[in-house]
């Protein structure tokens, strides 16, 4: 191994390419070597003892499960057509938190896209920071939007983009407000996704900003995926829908968070 390769054992790195092939049903060397910043030579090696013990089967430039994928995500796609108004109603109350001149950092998502379709036409200027391709392609019907996406592996699955490069571009700024998107979140698991290709990003855009809103639809609260993005004492405004009940409201109030419905 060089001196720039991680550190990972191989087993942990071959468990982490497992999840990835039971999640998703395939992988490929050379998103693999970004994730885990390895060489193919390494990569190829632990797909060989992953073939061996039954886990997949070997094609040109990657492998496939042998078993069906188990991945709890739904693509794209699919997703933007769930609870369109409540996705709608939340978008618009998140773009009224923005103001002109201002940096933000917006995740991929369904819910987060319709942030920027509810911002105003005439806004005069405002940067947007995203690995989203769905996000960035809604900013070009604004001429005063500045659009920044950062270098890194796509992910068909959600189409945004993950990986060192991505984590390295994002580290450059300093956005006024994250805007984030999850698939659960509780008081005392804080927000959490079940893909460990991009909760490294989604921790670096929390980071990055002086506010983090969390748009989410009431569903999703109770919900614990596998994998922690932040504490709910992390996020400054949680948006979501009129169904989170009011005690509900006050536990995620205790931890600091304020919480608008709409």
């Amino acid at each position: 191994m060089s001196s720039g390769e991680n550190t990972l054992l191989a087993v942990e790195r071959q468990r982490i390419i497992l999840d990835i092939l039971r999640r998703e049903g395939v992988v490929r060397n050379a998103e693999l070597r970004e994730l885990l910043n390895v060489s193919l030579v390494t990569i190829r090696s632990d797909l060989r003892e992953l073939e061996k013990s039954g886990e997949c089967e070997i094609i040109w430039g990657g492998a496939v499960s042998v078993r069906p994928p188990t991945d709890s995500e739904v693509r794209l796609e699919q997703r933007s057509k769930l609870n369109p108004n409540i996705k709608q109603r939340i978008g618009a109350a998140a773009a009224g938190l923005i103001e002109v001149g201002q940096t933000i950092i917006v995740d991929a998502g369904t819910t987060t896209v319709e942030l920027i379709h509810h911002l105003p036409h005439d806004l005069e200027y405002l940067r947007v920071v995203t690995p989203a391709l769905n996000v960035a392609v809604a900013t070009t019907h604004y001429p005063d939007i500045e659009v920044v996406m950062p270098g890194g592996v796509l992910r068909n699955l959600t189409r945004s983009l993950f990986g060192p490069q991505t984590l390295r571009a994002l580290e450059m700024f300093n956005a006024d407000w994250t805007f984030l998107a999850t698939g659960g979140f509780t008081v005392e698991r804080g927000v959490t996704t079940s893909n460990i290709l991009e909760v490294e990003v989604k921790r670096t855009m929390v980071k990055q900003a002086n506010r983090v809103v969390l748009l989410s639809d009431s569903t999703k609260f109770g919900r614990i995926l596998s994998l922690k993005v932040a504490d709910m004492s992390e996020i400054h405004t949680l948006i979501t829908d009129n169904k989170l009940s009011d005690s509900d409201v006050q536990a995620v109030e205790t931890c600091g968070v304020r919480v608008l419905r709409v």
